[in-house]
């Protein structure tokens, strides 16, 4: 039950319930806020209200997603079922930052000032009439005043609460439509990797499996003729089935590894840091496992973020960190390596946040020049 459907349902369970002081508190913590736009206002009056109107709109764009991530974490001080995570960023071409870009503008300006102005009057109102009214009738006051206020504010805060919901959630028309383009995605994906399996059988396992038919079809012809040749023809069939069988383990490990479906993400994510080139510094708190599909998630995109550290970061050390706490399992890889890659430029990233859609979890890239590069990924889990 949220705040608004408590306020309408049982006036006293309202009254004595914790939803006033959460609806107060959500409140209050956007206050902070407007301080930003009190500094620039301030400046602007030297500099001019056109570079603070622009100052202000710079830092919306640039603080428009942590501030987002902060109002998807304050809703549920009125609303517990919150907001879904955010989609992966697209850039300014994408509706989803421009509402954020919106909601951040919102959050600095109009919504502390009628907060402020809002707890200003109530405060002057109730002091002037607590001052002229009567001792006698004084404590009565200030209990229908707290009551009114409870009212009020938490009416205030549910308004509120849906305004940034209105802004942060996408309309389900853009929903379908980014869902849509990611099964599309994600079709294609799973075709190239189809097409990966097909290439990696013929050239690797089919090769060595055609030189054992090859040798032992010589040893079957040389073995009363030659005993010595034919020995060597049986050990050479050996080493070649030793080895398609070593290929074909590397095929069935990149498909889905052996070590995540029997004993988990932990286990699986050791045994990729055991195989990777670079020294890997491992960080794993994972206490329940998640449902196959989130760890399979999970484990390629760290498969991937490896692969390119390897293959482009210059990097001499990766750190692999990865939480599961309140139904959401949060996995980051970062390098110390030069930085600078770029998500559109075949790194496989957009391939793995499709893949992460399919689970409602995001994935959040940060690479800037000079490193470090840094890959986030969350995925609800519960």
């Amino acid at each position: 039950m949220n705040a608004w459907q408590t306020i309408t349902s049982d006036p006293l369970r309202f009254l004595v319930s914790a939803w006033p002081w959460r609806a107060l508190l959500y409140l209050l913590t956007g206050l902070p806020g407007g301080l930003a736009w009190i500094v620039i206002v301030v400046n602007g009056r030297q500099a001019g209200m056109v570079t603070a109107s622009a100052v202000l709109l710079v830092a919306a764009c640039v603080l428009s997603r942590p501030i987002a991530a902060l109002e998807r974490r304050r809703l549920r001080l009125v609303d517990p079922e919150g907001l879904p995570p955010p989609p992966a960023r697209a850039g300014l071409a994408s509706p989803a930052t421009w509402r954020e870009i919106g909601h951040a503008l919102l959050w600095a300006t109009l919504l502390p000032t009628a907060n402020g102005t809002i707890f200003v009057l109530v405060g002057l109102t109730v002091h002037s009439y607590v001052l002229a009214l009567p001792a006698v009738l004084s404590p009565l006051f200030v209990v229908a005043t707290a009551a009114g206020c409870a009212y009020l504010f938490t009416v205030l805060a549910v308004a509120q609460a849906a305004l940034a919901r209105s802004l942060l959630a996408a309309p389900e028309e853009e929903s379908l439509v980014e869902l849509t383009r990611s099964r599309a995605r994600l079709v294609d994906a799973f075709q190239a990797e189809r097409r990966r399996i097909e290439r990696d059988l013929h050239d690797g396992a089919q090769h060595r499996l055609t030189a054992v038919l090859m040798h032992l079809g010589l040893a079957r012809l040389d073995v009363e003729e030659d005993p010595v040749r034919t020995a060597q023809a049986i050990g050479l069939a050996y080493e070649h089935v030793q080895a398609a069988q070593e290929e074909l383990r590397r095929v069935i490990r990149g498909i889905h590894p052996s070590a995540l479906t029997d004993r988990g993400l932990c286990a699986a994510l050791t045994d990729l840091a055991r195989h990777c080139p670079l020294p890997v510094v491992l960080d794993l708190d994972v206490p329940r496992r998640p449902s196959a599909g989130v760890e399979a998630a999970a484990y390629f995109c760290v498969a991937e973020s490896l692969t390119n550290a390897v293959r482009h970061s210059g990097a001499g050390r990766v750190t692999i960190t990865a939480r599961e706490s309140g139904g959401l399992l949060v996995v980051e890889v970062g390098d110390d390596g030069v930085g600078g890659a770029d998500p559109a430029a075949g790194s496989g990233l957009a391939g793995l946040a499709d893949r992460l859609a399919v689970f409602d979890g995001t994935l959040s890239f940060s690479s800037p020049r000079g490193g470090p590069t840094v890959v986030r990924v969350e995925l609800p889990c519960a």
